[in-house]
């Protein structure tokens, strides 16, 4: 039997039928204002409060840019600053590439028993090789490192198009063991969020698209709730 990891996010363990399997390794995709930065960082916040640790790996925005991004969309999260540099680490590499990847996190893991990781992005990984079947060929290996290490990760990524009907999918999310993709929906003069799962390996799951909500205390899922 898999053992499963609470996401702690509001509505998405019922929608994934008690939680993500253990060790195995999900992308986040959405397009530009989607909330996969912000969904991943609420991953290890909610496991901190269980003590489980997480590293944060940024690829895009300095530490002290996403941590003031953070507390900017939610400001009920008190305790936030009392779990940096403790239970929640959050870092930014000199270098973009896997073999300093699987450095950093075999030492935390290691040193620091870090339990959850997230990885943004892996679109700019992708952007450092020429080669989509090198980019392929390196990330299957880095999955491969990662599920021998205790954690279970998230690692978000762009996607081509944000509209729903166009979806297509890269060479990491054919690789990786699960897809949430999360969407900024146009709807008239606004627009709404929301999200649905497309895979999970080692578990059942929804299949619907459901509306999402970032809220002052964290992500808000609504499963079995209409979109429109």
């Amino acid at each position: 039997m898999i053992n499963k990891i609470k996401s702690g996010i509001a509505g998405i363990d019922e929608m994934l039928n008690g939680g993500i399997p253990e060790k195995h390794h999900i992308l986040v995709s959405g397009g530009p204002g989607s909330g996969k930065t912000l969904f991943c960082i609420e991953y290890l916040y909610r496991g901190a409060k269980e003590n489980d640790k997480g590293l944060f790996i940024s690829l895009e925005e300095d530490p002290e840019t996403l941590i003031q991004n953070v507390k900017g969309a939610f400001p009920g999260w008190k305790d936030f600053d009392q779990m940096l540099n403790k239970s929640i680490f959050i870092i930014k590499p000199a270098m973009y590439d896997f073999k300093n990847f699987s450095d950093i996190l075999q030492s935390y893991v290691v040193h620091h028993g870090v339990k959850r990781v997230a990885i943004d992005s892996s679109t700019l990984l992708r952007f450092s090789f020429h080669e989509t079947l090198e980019f392929r060929k390196r990330f299957i290996e880095f999955l491969g490192f990662l599920r021998n290490l205790d954690c279970t990760a998230l690692i978000t990524s762009e996607l081509a198009t944000p509209v729903r009907s166009k979806l297509k999918f890269s060479a990491e999310q054919f690789a990786a063991d699960g897809i949430i993709v999360l969407y900024n929906m146009p709807r008239k003069e606004k627009r709404i969020r929301a999200l649905e799962i497309i895979k999970m390996r080692g578990t059942d799951h929804s299949r619907d698209l459901v509306p999402m909500k970032i809220t002052q205390n964290g992500i808000m899922v609504f499963p079995g709730e209409k979109l429109y």
